[in-house]
């Protein structure tokens, strides 16, 4: 869930009411609540849980790409404002009954292709400016777990991507990896969602040799071993 979509606080306020919308609607009216009934569907919905991805577009491309962010905010100003809407976020859904919340943190997004790709100065190569900022980011993300003194009864966990993601682009042959720079999808350097498909003529035969799929986002490979890192780390905290 990219959190800075929205060029104001007033737009921001409207796409999280939407979300909430949906949760109270599915808690209150709608399925979940018709086959096991409402105070059921409250216990299921407070034992359930949820997954917040924060950041990547909002550095990778909001702050660092868009002229508007970078004039509002300066790098320190503009993490905390992220971590300020991601708070605003969990605590608005806590009082529609989730407790459980991992905030999972950014990649290395100064190395994804998309970003080397725009890289002027050294084509090719990572942008050190822009993970810098992810590790500011990061180190502001991590924070929020304060929430958990604020709301009684919750579970708000930080789980790290930064990390895991940066040391396979240092190490990509320990892992089995021979692609850390350009992704399995067309060219490798620029597509990313629909403009990615299987049998594009450029696609790569094996996606396990490659880092990212598309442009920005990993392959099915590097998920795996964020999810076997996060059942071992972070969700451990939520058994």
């Amino acid at each position: 869930m990219s959190q800075d979509d929205a060029l104001d606080h007033s737009v921001f306020e409207l796409k999280i009411m939407n979300i909430c919308a949906q949760i109270w609607s599915t808690r209150r009216g709608c399925r979940l609540s018709v086959a096991k009934g409402a105070s059921e569907a409250d216990e299921i919905i407070a034992g359930a849980l949820y997954y917040f991805s924060i950041g990547n577009n909002d550095i990778g491309v909001n702050y660092f790409l868009l002229p508007q962010r970078r004039a509002q905010f300066s790098p320190p100003e503009y993490a905390a404002f992220l971590v300020g809407i991601a708070g605003a976020a969990v605590r608005e859904v806590y009082r529609l009954g989730w407790r459980k919340v991992q905030l999972t943190g950014v990649l290395p997004v100064g190395c994804v292709p998309a970003t080397r790709t725009v890289n002027l100065h050294r084509p090719g190569e990572c942008m050190e400016d822009f993970n810098q900022f992810a590790l500011l980011f990061t180190a502001e993300l991590k924070a929020a777990s304060k929430l958990n003194g604020e709301l009684s009864g919750a579970r708000v966990i930080y789980s790290d991507m930064y990390n895991l993601v940066a040391t396979i682009i240092a190490n990509p042959l320990k892992y089995g990896l021979e692609n850390v720079a350009q992704g399995c999808c067309g060219t490798g350097l620029i597509e990313v969602s629909f403009l990615c498909v299987l049998d594009e003529p450029l696609t790569c035969e094996d996606t396990d040799k490659y880092v990212f799929f598309d442009s920005v986002h990993p392959t099915e490979r590097i998920y795996k071993m964020e999810a076997t890192q996060m059942l071992n780390t972070s969700l451990a905290a939520f058994l």
